[in-house]
């Protein structure tokens, strides 16, 4: 039976292309809406023009030559995959993944509709773009789209809007499944395409043939089922690889903690030693009253700051950090200032507050000693009691530097102490996560500063 395209009129032809493209664009937009690679305003003017030129091809084709092809649909499908990839930026696998499930979304509304307008208007069905069909169309696209959406696209989307430290390996590693995962709605395209232009009879009559369009139809519905257990695998992947990166950050940090918390032993111990044995040179110093003991004590009272106030702040943990690397400051010629206001009990756990600030003064530290002249540590920490209960604490830490950082492309800078990434400034962000708080770094003129806020939870 000859494909009868000819009883339409343009709006009827105009109406077929917007259902068949703008409702998947909008519904590929929206999925990857965290991660769109230009601002909204061009990403709307993008997704306008390439609704314009599906409006133009496809009427234009059938007022030429009076119908579709293969050829055709591969046009459009070309316009649909470039507009996708030029305003959305993720993983290569993902986005063809999420490309194919749209378009075999797609294959789905047209194929039901036509058999449906088929057994309602079996006339009018022979029309190609009548309106009758048009109606249908929209209908299972308000009913199929929503669906697929909340099916697929939601888990999808929060499977990757994670940008924290901490699922930086995971997003490596399901990246690495996505290389692989695009296939098997892949291979459901490549069977719709099979039975819809394979035999004699029309795309038309194929898709008018109830047989035809139930066996795609269960095709379609195993494959959401498929798709959507993909999805969960994936996003369970991505917790699981996220969970353990975390632990690996908390097993860091148990570790710097007990390093801390030995130097500062070993801090406190030479400090008793060098105090008992000043007292005993002191005592031969007045029963014998030797010149030179008099020098040797004035040099290790001054060397060691014996009697330098240790006392910076209320709470014991931060003025035991903050004494220590005062010293290590004295002893690299490092001029560390500091205003720090911290109560003796405060919302944070003793061993977050200890990372926290251990992490960014050894950072700082170690900048520091780079720079040739006039090296400096600026810390400025104070606690915020508010109205509605909910204490903050705010940490703002600035160092001269002589090696420029750098940063990956995940934002996280590279370590100047060893290969690979910076392991405090993650300890830093995942505890400043941990309090609902927030951490920026920035670097500007031979200046690095370190911003956290903790909020109590």
């Amino acid at each position: 039976m000859a494909e009868n395209v000819q009883n339409f009129t343009i709006w009827e032809v105009l109406l077929h292309a917007f259902l068949n493209s703008f409702p998947y664009f909008v519904l590929a937009i929206y999925a990857f809406r965290g991660h769109w690679r230009f601002s909204k305003k061009i990403t709307i003017l993008l997704l306008f023009v390439a609704e314009i030129a599906q409006l133009i091809i496809l009427p234009l084709n059938v007022i030429l030559f009076g119908s579709t092809s293969p050829v055709l649909d591969i046009l459009l499908a070309v316009i649909h995959v470039a507009f996708i990839f030029a305003v959305v930026k993720d993983h290569l696998g993902k986005l063809i993944f999420a490309v194919l499930v749209i378009t075999n979304l797609g294959t789905t509304v047209l194929i039901c509709s036509k058999c449906l307008e088929g057994l309602i208007f079996p006339e009018l069905a022979l029309l190609k773009y009548h309106y009758t069909y048009l109606i249908i169309t929209l209908i299972l696209i308000i009913i199929f789209t929503p669906l697929i959406y909340l099916l697929i696209f939601k888990d999808m989307y929060e499977s990757g809007k994670e940008t924290s430290d901490k699922y930086i390996e995971s997003k490596k590693v399901s990246g690495y499944m996505w290389h692989y995962l695009w296939i098997i709605p892949a291979i459901f395209y490549l069977i719709w395409n099979y039975v819809s232009y394979s035999g004699n009879l029309s795309s038309n009559e194929n898709r008018m043939n109830p047989i035809n369009a139930l066996f795609l139809l269960c095709i379609n519905a195993g494959s959401i089922l498929i798709y959507r257990m993909i999805i969960k695998t994936v996003k369970m992947h991505e917790k699981n690889t996220a969970l353990l990166a975390e632990n690996h950050v908390l097993s860091i940090q148990r570790l710097q903690y007990d390093r801390l918390n030995e130097r500062l032993e070993n801090m406190r111990r030479t400090r008793h030693d060098l105090r008992h044995y000043t007292a005993l040179l002191t005592q031969i110093r007045d029963n014998k009253d030797f010149e030179a003991l008099d020098d040797l004590i004035n040099m290790y009272t001054e060397k060691n700051l014996l009697n330098a106030p240790l006392v910076c702040c209320e709470n014991e943990t931060v003025n035991v950090i903050l004494a220590l690397y005062s010293e290590t400051a004295h002893n690299n010629d490092i001029k560390f200032s500091i205003k720090a206001n911290i109560p003796k009990n405060i919302f944070v756990d003793q061993k977050d507050i200890s990372v926290l600030f251990g992490n960014i003064l050894e950072n700082a530290t170690h900048a520091c000693k780079e720079v040739k002249e006039d090296r400096f540590i600026n810390l400025n920490a104070a606690y915020t009691e508010n109205p509605n209960g909910s204490d903050s604490i705010t940490l703002v830490v600035k160092n001269n530097y002589a090696i420029e950082p750098s940063e990956s492309e995940n934002g996280i800078f590279r370590s100047t102490k060893h290969s690979g990434d910076g392991i405090g400034i993650s300890s830093v962000r995942s505890i400043a996560e941990k309090y609902k708080g927030a951490s920026t770094f920035t670097h500007e003129d031979g200046t690095f500063k370190v911003s956290v806020i903790l909020y109590q939870v």
